[in-house]
């Protein structure tokens, strides 16, 4: 055990004795989801928030999160309350402890998350159930009254197991982003501004990713989008967020009348604006976790990640593209130039787009 969790286990046994004592289990009607991490993170799991609510009706569901979570699941219609961490998350706990620990919660499932503070947070609540997957807590295991075993699976499915752990019912793999009539009539206006017809096809490319051994080369999306501008005379829009602004706009640049969105959309109108795009063209991001949930074709380009934990997961409309790694050990977010990703490339790229496209129109 590292000093860091020495001293954790000995501030919670100083604050309460209870919480790190092993603690009885019951039938839970009350339960607390912990998912405080990234876009695709919180996507993830909203399979296994709705097979929670399916099997549990009556039961309160809230969901601790982060700021970007919060854009994905604040319209969910099986979540009662969210609770948000911001860039302080000790100061964020501490705020919502006294109202977290009045609601009794029965059971505490960790989905994700990356912020140490938070397990032993959640050990406060002396939830008489807290199951989560071991060995991804920062050695905080012990902390967990149920530590699932770490199987190679799905992020997706890896998440179902923990609420199958309560009994949960799981019928339905699907992503679920919710847009209201207000974020559609918003990706209209935009359309309309922009003076593009119904009647053209809209076709997405997102070139960016957090980390830059997960990007494909600009050149290569610009090929793309040039030949299918030029065969199906579709209107391209490349996206991305406001920090990837220069990016976008070279790319757009060179593709015919393409127009870049740098983070001037919000998520909800985003995800309204996927809805009606032929085809999404996407490194392994979280818009491509998105464009899934709202059931867009989509091509995926997968580099050194594996799309088999972090890929398309029971959906229909999806191609996968990867390359094989090409450094052993791979670097990851060391990685200075993704040569991995220099073996796929435009033509298997503009193949799976143009499949993609006559496929959706059948």
């Amino acid at each position: 055990m590292t000093w860091k969790n020495r001293l954790i286990k000995a501030l919670l046994w100083a604050l309460n004795p209870e919480a790190t004592r092993p603690r009885h289990s019951s039938v839970p009607s009350s339960f607390l989801i912990v998912s405080t991490t990234g876009l695709g993170d919180t996507l993830w799991g909203t399979p296994a928030i709705r097979a929670l609510r399916q099997s549990y009706p009556d039961s309160s569901i809230s969901v601790l999160t982060s700021e970007i979570g919060f854009q994905v699941l604040e319209h969910n219609k099986h979540i009662d309350e969210l609770f948000v961490l911001n860039s302080s998350t000790f100061f964020s706990l501490l705020r919502f402890l006294p109202t977290l620990k009045r609601h009794q919660y029965d059971a505490v499932l960790i989905f994700h998350t990356s912020q140490r503070m938070v397990l032993p947070f959640c050990a406060l609540l002396e939830a008489p159930q807290m199951i989560g997957t071991g060995g991804i807590n920062k050695d905080l295991d012990f902390l967990l009254t149920k530590a699932l075993k770490n199987d190679y699976q799905h992020e997706i499915a890896r998440r179902l197991e923990i609420v199958r752990a309560v009994d949960a019912y799981v019928s339905d793999y699907s992503l679920e982003l919710i847009t209201r009539k207000e974020e559609e009539l918003a990706a209209k206006r935009f359309l309309d501004g922009h003076g593009i017809p119904e009647h053209i096809p809209l076709v997405g490319i997102h070139p960016g990713a957090k980390n830059a051994f997960k990007q494909w080369a600009p050149e290569c999306f610009i090929e793309v989008g040039k030949r299918l501008v030029q065969h199906l005379g579709c209107q391209i829009f490349v996206s991305g967020d406001h920090s990837e602004a220069q990016l976008l706009l070279e790319i757009a640049s060179k593709i015919p009348g393409a127009i870049p969105i740098a983070g001037e959309l919000n998520l909800s109108t985003f995800t309204a604006l996927l809805k009606k795009m032929t085809v999404f063209i996407t490194n392994d991001t979280g818009p491509m976790h998105m464009a899934f949930a709202t059931q867009t074709p989509t091509v995926a380009i997968f580099g050194p990640t594996d799309p088999n934990l972090c890929g398309p997961f029971h959906v229909k409309q999806a191609t996968v593209l990867s390359a094989q790694k090409t450094c052993m050990p791979c670097l990851k977010k060391k990685c200075a130039e993704p040569f991995c990703l220099l073996q796929i490339g435009p033509n298997a790229v503009y193949d799976a787009a143009l499949n993609a496209f006559h496929a959706s129109k059948i």
